[in-house]
């Protein structure tokens, strides 16, 4: 079958739009995290991090994540960096790991909480079947940020005069920024 001109110009135009008009894919990064936290059941295991256009998403796997643990409870902390002139995280995430615990997400100035908790689009997650946390937010929840950066600590209360902790890296370190598309 042969194309006439103006046909194979409306075809082209076609193809070239839907290719613009595509949707972008979010910079993702993937960080294992050693068996370094061997004496709680919530040793984080690893973390991907995606920022796309729209949300910022945070996967977090365990080593045994229970909805009720005998080892008593834990939690977990997500510090997302926005702004690489301001010192610490802009937000955090706080979260129980067990079934009925519930979350926060709070601006963070200086390391102390401003304001309430937001209520802007976010959630969490808990899958006990895969041993995994999912945490997504907004972009626009974060202050729609072009790249951002974040640190998570997991704090297990087994037993609390001498609580178990796990950062992702070494201590109060960050992820490498991740930027949205």
């Amino acid at each position: 079958m042969k194309l006439g001109t103006a046909a194979l110009a409306l075809l082209t135009a076609t193809v070239g739009a839907t290719l613009v008009a595509a949707p972008a894919y979010a910079d993702q990064a993937r960080y294992p995290d050693p068996a370094d936290a061997s004496a709680s059941l919530t040793d984080m295991r690893a973390v991907a991090v995606a920022h796309g256009p729209n949300r910022l998403v945070v996967k977090v796997r365990f080593t045994d994540l229970r909805a009720r643990s005998t080892g008593g409870p834990s939690g977990l902390a997500i510090g997302i960096d926005t702004d690489a002139a301001l010192k610490g995280p802009e937000f955090r995430l706080t979260s129980g790991l067990q079934s009925g615990t519930d979350y926060q997400l709070v601006a963070v100035s200086n390391g102390d909480v401003v304001g309430e908790p937001l209520t802007c689009p976010h959630k969490v997650a808990l899958d006990f079947a895969g041993d995994r946390l999912t945490f997504a937010a907004a972009r626009s929840c974060l202050g729609s940020p072009d790249s951002v950066r974040v640190a998570l600590l997991m704090r297990d209360e087994f037993d609390s005069s001498h609580p178990v902790t796990d950062w992702l890296g070494a201590p109060r370190s960050y992820t490498d920024w991740i930027v949205s598309d």
